[in-house]
């Protein structure tokens, strides 16, 4: 993927992201949904849910796609 993926929002749901700096060991994420400008992601490691802007899944600084 290009350093500012994802373009489009609409292609969102199913796609596999890996935090950066996991939050007690939340590393891997799955996008369940997008609704407007929010994009609801699961954790693979707990089915805990997370809910935030989409465009922050852009910043590589936080997110990478895929799962690593």
């Amino acid at each position: 993927m290009s350093p500012n993926a994802p373009h489009h929002p609409d292609k969102l749901v199913g796609t596999q992201w890996t935090a950066v700096d996991p939050e007690e060991g939340r590393r891997h994420w799955q996008v369940l949904e997008r609704s407007g400008d929010k994009a609801l992601l699961r954790a693979v490691l707990d089915g805990v849910t997370h809910e935030l802007p989409w465009r922050d899944l852009r910043d590589r600084a936080r997110w990478t796609p895929g799962w690593y």
